[in-house]
Formats: structure tokens, C-alpha cells, sequence
């Protein structure tokens, strides 16, 4: 169990698995920070610009789960932070700025090219703290017949 969880997403509606588990994980007066990094282009003419179209729906989203969550007593809160680099440098100064024990993300299982060619964000975030990673899977759905 630890004392201050950082979950970091991206506010996408699949990542509910990586905060049952952030939960899971969390001291019964333990601290969870719900941290999202809105990344944004660079460049003249979408510089500033979201890279995710639908990130106001996101981030109305993540409001609504910590709402949820302090319902259910845990102490929660958001932290977005923009960035134009890569979200994990931005996930590990947070997690060290909070003093977490822990961070906890989802991966998604992409296609094995894309995931060479951009790597992912856990695999980085592993490598850019010092401080434990739990990366929850996404839950594949099962082929129907």
C-alpha cells in the first residue's frame, strides 16, 4: 500500500482499469493525484493546440472521476499540466514535486511497429523516475464468435 499515488493518464475512457488498480493500491488515508499532462502541438500554426481533439471532453471526464472518487471518501484531486514534450518527463517531475510513492498508468497494447517507432509512454516514464511504476494492461476484448 502506498501513502500518495500518482495516476497518470490521458483522460481516455479505457484507462478505468489503471485507477481500479491506483485505488487498489492506495492507503485507506492515502492521497491519489489524478495527473494529466495536455500535450500540445508546436509550431506556428497549431502551436498551442491540444493534440488530443476531444481533450476538453477528457478533462471533463478526469473532473467528474475525482468528484466520484472524493464521494467515495478518497482523498483526490486533478493536476493537468500542458506540455510539448513527452508526457513522461512531465509524469516524473510531478511524481517527484508530490513526493508520490508511487506512479500508476495504463498501457494500451499497440500495434508492435508503433510502439517502436514512438515507444510508449510507460516504458519511458520507467526510465525518467526513480520512483515505482505499476502499468496496468488495457483489457483486450475477448473475440466473439
Amino acid at each position: 500500500m502506498y501513502s500518495t499515488i500518482l495516476w497518470a493518464t490521458d483522460g481516455a475512457t479505457d484507462e478505468v482499469h489503471a485507477l481500479e488498480e491506483a485505488v487498489r493500491l492506495l492507503d485507506p488515508d492515502g492521497r491519489l493525484v489524478a495527473f494529466h499532462a495536455r500535450q500540445l502541438f508546436v509550431g506556428s500554426h497549431v502551436g498551442g493546440t491540444p493534440i488530443y481533439p476531444d481533450e476538453t471532453d477528457r478533462v471533463a471526464r478526469l473532473e467528474q472521476l475525482v468528484v466520484e472518487l472524493c464521494d467515495h471518501g478518497i482523498d483526490a484531486e486533478l493536476w493537468i499540466e500542458s506540455t510539448t514534450h513527452g508526457p513522461a518527463r512531465t509524469i516524473a517531475a510531478a511524481a517527484s514535486e508530490i513526493e508520490a510513492d508511487a506512479i500508476v498508468c495504463g498501457a494500451r497494447m499497440h500495434h508492435a511497429l508503433l510502439r517502436f517507432l514512438e515507444g510508449s509512454v510507460s516504458s519511458k516514464l520507467i526510465h525518467a523516475t526513480r520512483v515505482p511504476v505499476v502499468v496496468v494492461p488495457t483489457l483486450v476484448a475477448a473475440p466473439t464468435s
